[in-house]
């Protein structure tokens, strides 16, 4: 009688045992999953702080470009590196409740609008000059990119003709043929495109451009503003972009040696400004003292496209908006481009 009293008291320990133990377990997993939701929500929360926090930091962007614009014209309409919006790049802006938010605007005009290469005339065909410049730009970036020479087989003339083909508006090859064939045979068929680029990364739909060569020329080129026809800003473009002018040196048209680069950038660090010709205002070196031939495409001095991108960080929680702004007509800046990162 004693042991069976102690068998059925073993088996309700047993027992109470087991429910203790799925108790804990459910109490476990429940005080997990809390903690867990309470995570999600806190960075869904964070995240959407962030990204309205971004938000007026594009507007803060938009506002110096603005006013930028206006105090140029009360003075000398010139956009340089010395210029407030130029000023604050890269700047950590720190907000009350322990957020930051980091606001860079870049000058469209520091990078070469390849539009602008192709100078379409009014029959859609391309300047003379622009295939001459596109392999010279070409050769540049495929020699100074970092992989084995091996391993360098992209064709400069046929990807220069090839650009060409599918920006201008006739139908016909440089080479000869018909400019559709190619992408006809791709699956799915496509077309030439007949218009100005719309985005670096289009140049991927390009025949004989791949990613390696397309990210090789970001850091030198934009395509922004769309078709228009000036080439880069010589008072704001860094010093490999300043490489890119293409001139005739009066042997041969050719890409800026070195020695221009340099005096383009003492003049701007020792004088302050370069100017067009026939502008010669104090601390304004007219760019014919530098180049006494003309430019290709023909630089500029002043901007009206910016790229605004702003990254807010709140509690580890990080979203950049990033958006292409042009200032040219009046009022308030017009919105050519919005993208959350």
């Amino acid at each position: 009688m004693r042991s069976r009293r102690r068998r059925e008291s073993g088996v309700v320990l047993v027992i109470v045992l087991v429910f203790a133990l799925l108790l804990t377990s459910t109490v476990a997993t429940f005080v997990r999953r809390a903690m867990v939701d309470r995570m999600i929500s806190h960075n869904r929360e964070a995240a959407a702080r962030a990204e309205a926090l971004a938000r007026g930091g594009v507007r803060f962007a938009t506002v110096l470009i603005l006013e930028d614009k206006l105090e140029s014209q009360n003075g000398q309409a010139l956009d340089t590196t010395a210029d407030l919006w130029s000023q604050i790049a890269n700047t950590e802006i720190p907000i009350d409740d322990s957020s930051t938010l980091r606001i860079r605007i870049q000058d469209a005009g520091e990078l070469l609008n390849l539009n602008a290469v192709f100078q379409l005339d009014e029959n859609g065909i391309a300047n003379e000059k622009a295939e001459p410049m596109l392999e010279a730009i070409l050769n540049k970036v495929i020699d100074e990119m970092p992989i084995p020479e091996a391993e360098k087989l992209w064709d400069v003339p046929e990807l220069a003709a090839n650009l060409i083909d599918y920006v201008d508006r006739d139908e016909v090859r440089l080479r000869g043929g018909a400019e559709d064939d190619v992408y006809q045979r791709r699956d799915p068929p496509q077309r030439a495109a007949n218009r100005p680029l719309m985005s670096l990364d289009e140049l991927r739909l390009v025949e004989g451009f791949d990613d390696r060569l397309v990210e090789a020329l970001r850091p030198y080129l934009t395509v922004y503003p769309y078709g228009g026809l000036t080439g880069i800003n010589l008072n704001t473009a860094p010093p490999h972009v300043l490489s890119l002018l293409f001139f005739d040196d009066g042997v041969e048209l050719r890409l800026a040696p070195e020695e221009t680069v340099r005096e383009i950038l003492r003049v701007r660090s020792e004088e302050g400004r370069i100017c067009p010709d026939g502008q010669a205002d104090e601390g304004c070196t007219p760019i014919r003292q530098i180049v006494t031939n003309a430019i290709y495409p023909p630089p500029t001095f002043q901007s009206d496209v910016f790229v605004a991108q702003v990254e807010a960080d709140v509690s580890g929680v990080r979203r950049t908006v990033e958006a292409v702004l042009d200032r040219k007509v009046g009022g308030a800046p017009l919105l050519l481009s919005w993208r959350v990162l």
